[in-house]
């Protein structure tokens, strides 16, 4: 998943600066840990429910229409207004706050020894256009909520602490999505991310709606140039496995594989009446199979798909259509069967445009093998659970799962009424908030703890194996 010249820059950068160390050496779910006590500040640590309550609905006021939900697309002109929110909560604080060239927004909190890469938590403002006010926005504000209560109490912490409010993690306004963090994890390029485009097909970038919003920054871009020792994450679960368990949190123990495409059909021009049927070379129809063979897919090899755009031209009434575009993902809780079913589509896809005379395009713009996150981050957010919490996992992507690339990572899941996700009826109660907040904080604290005795970290066995293998290859 990373090429050997990152994988060689990684090492090189985190021991240049100082970043804890891993060890290749890591069994799936091995979060065994010596001890179930947290640490003595996280214990003491406490957060303003109230505060944190009123923070989610003040910030879902900046929102295009969409009654009992949130419509804050990445870079319009309520995310500029969430951002600016943002910015003006944490310079109260007395962060060092920067923006990147992909609109990242970067606070850091300085602590006792600040030669320590910074412990990091983030997740992200903007929403999907159906969305509710918890995902995302959960992550940011409820990081933000740590930091205060942090600075109230008196709690100083050994290394740093760093908030992120990641873009375009959505893909809601720009393909592809994880927008930022992947450039960040050295997956994609400034470039690249900028040349993103809208998904209403009106040719706006997002480096274009960012530069609008006075959102392209001038600080750190990568982790070669902002490196961090960790990086956690709340997040409204998208399932019920906590409702049914009777549980308010939970610890992400790892994430569903995922494979995201795009696909462009090319066909002829016709008239829609007079052209015999067997000459036609009709992008639609073709699509329309492809789309019927996606459906059939996933019950074929026990996955999931999704078709998440369309755009076909030319437009009118009696036009054939010569140009399909699509966009799909498939998802699978094998790597396997993930892979199996990239396979397949690629197939049907060849077959069917054969049939069709179709000119076909096909990129393959993200592929997630699904795996689990770090044995010791994880640990310590099962530690800040505590009874109140158990094991879970997420079925899609977070930005969390491209910093797992590069240190660390943990997530902690707040219930979710019905598991009900990227819809205005999207809900998590606020004692479930709050516990996430808090659990956040002491996860954190836990690891900044452990950072005091501990420099060499468990890999994740996927990145452990890939990481031999590229070993392998360079020798």
């Amino acid at each position: 998943m990373l090429s050997s010249k990152f994988a060689r820059q990684l090492s090189s950068t985190a021991s240049r600066c100082g970043a804890p160390r891993v060890l290749p050496t890591a069994s799936r779910r091995a979060y065994a840990s010596v001890s179930s006590a947290n640490a003595p500040a996280a214990d003491e640590l406490k957060v303003n429910g109230d505060r944190l309550w009123d923070d989610i609905h003040y910030t879902a006021q900046w929102s295009a229409p969409s009654p009992g939900g949130v419509t804050r697309l990445c870079a319009d002109d309520n995310d500029k207004l969430a951002r600016d929110w943002f910015r003006e909560q944490v310079l109260a604080l007395g962060a060092d706050y920067k923006v990147n060239a992909t609109g990242t927004q970067i606070a850091v909190i300085g602590g006792e020894d600040d030669s320590i890469p910074p412990i990091a938590m983030g997740s992200h403002l903007d929403t999907v256009a159906t969305g509710g006010r918890f995902d995302g926005p959960l992550g940011v504000i409820g990081g933000l909520e740590v930091l205060r209560s942090l600075k109230e109490q008196g709690i100083k912490t050994r290394a740093p602490l760093c908030l992120f409010n990641w873009t375009n993690e959505e893909g809601a306004r720009f393909f592809p999505l994880l927008g930022s963090s992947t450039v960040y994890a050295g997956r994609s390029t400034i470039q690249a991310a900028h040349a993103s485009q809208s998904n209403d097909h009106s040719g706006i970038t997002m480096g274009s709606e960012l530069a609008r919003i006075g959102y392209v920054g001038d600080g750190p871009n990568t982790f070669q140039e902002f490196p961090i020792s960790a990086h956690f994450e709340i997040h409204v679960e998208q399932a019920t496995t906590l409702e049914k368990a009777g549980k308010p949190i939970g610890w992400v123990e790892g994430w569903q594989g995922m494979t995201w495409y795009s696909l462009h059909l090319k066909g002829e021009n016709g008239h829609a009446n007079t052209y015999p049927m067997h000459s036609r070379r009709d992008a639609l129809a073709g699509a329309g199979k492809i789309i019927s063979a996606l459906d059939d897919l996933a019950y074929t090899h026990n996955g999931r798909t999704t078709v998440t755009n369309i755009l076909s031209g030319p437009w009118g009434a009696c036009n054939i259509q010569s140009d399909t575009r699509l966009s799909f993902c498939l998802m699978h809780w094998e790597a396997s069967g993930l892979d199996a079913m990239g396979a397949d589509i690629e197939a049907r896809i060849r077959a069917i445009s054969a049939r069709h005379g179709l000119e076909t395009t096909v990129q393959r713009d993200i592929h997630l093998h699904p795996g689990d996150f770090w044995p010791d981050a994880v640990d310590c957010v099962r530690r800040a659970c505590g009874e109140k919490g158990m094991p879970s996992r997420t079925g899609t992507g977070h930005d969390s799962t491209m910093t797992q690339l590069l240190v660390p990572t943990a997530m902690v899941f707040a219930r979710a009424r019905g598991g009900v996700s990227h819809s205005p009826e999207e809900w998590s109660d606020k004692e479930d908030c709050v516990e996430s907040a808090l659990t956040l904080g002491r996860a954190v604290l836990n690891f900044d703890e452990l950072m005091r005795t501990k420099r060499e970290f468990q890999l994740p066995a996927h990145i452990a194996a890939e990481r031999q293998a590229m070993s392998v290859g360079r020798n």
